[in-house]
């Protein structure tokens, strides 16, 4: 899953590793997503070191009653001296960092940082050991929107730069049956949990339209 609601959501800043904290939005969809995983049976929780994402598996550890343990490698794409910046402070032409993310971006390095496809890498491996641990069981992983648009497109065979064909919103759940013989993806980006919640200012428009009030 992906985090919840940080203090820089709804913002033009890129963010990767400024452990920028929950809002009190991002509190509150922890706790509604930690009540939507309370009746399952967990064999681990893991998350990244980055509080975002450690309040959030926190709070799901307190409902289902195991401690999440942290991965430096689940941390999200590193974005080098962009950190903090918006795509609007960038120069644009030709050559330029923006040009290249838009022809390339799952293999366009970030100045001073790495790839998405480096990320979904390293990403990958957790999830290799996750299986190695616990092949018939069910793990929790808290990361972000970059590491798990990137490690769907390796469960998927896709190229790196399709990682923008996947959703993820804050707080969102998304599962994968993971088995020797290959891969079933059994939801995608559900944030059904957060129906009675303000939405996020990042939330993905709903596929389907409002439900109509009488």
């Amino acid at each position: 899953m992906r985090h919840g609601a940080n203090l820089w959501t709804g913002t033009p800043r890129l963010l990767a590793r400024t452990d920028v904290p929950l809002s009190e939005l991002g509190h509150q969809q922890a706790k509604a997503v930690a009540e939507r995983l309370a009746d399952r049976p967990f064999d681990a929780i893991w998350t990244s070191p980055l509080q975002r994402c450690s309040a959030t598996a926190q709070a799901i550890a307190d409902r289902i009653g195991r401690q999440p343990l942290a991965d430096a490698r689940l941390m999200e794409c590193n974005l080098g001296k962009l950190e903090g910046l918006s795509f609007a402070d960038l120069p644009s032409g030709p050559g330029t960092f923006r040009d290249r993310w838009q022809k390339r971006p799952g293999t366009t390095r970030f100045a001073g940082g790495e790839t998405i496809a480096e990320c979904a890498a390293r990403g990958w491996k957790v999830l290799e050991e996750l299986y190695d641990r616990h092949p018939d069981g069910h793990v929790i992983v808290v990361c972000h929107m970059f590491a798990i648009g990137g490690m769907l497109t390796r469960v998927f065979g896709l190229k790196p730069h399709h990682f923008r064909t996947f959703a993820i919103d804050v707080a969102s759940l998304t599962t994968v049956n993971m088995a020797k013989g290959g891969f079933r993806l059994l939801q995608l980006n559900d944030v059904s949990h957060l129906e009675s919640l303000p939405p996020s200012p990042t939330m993905t428009p709903w596929a389907l339209p409002a439900k109509r009030v009488a």
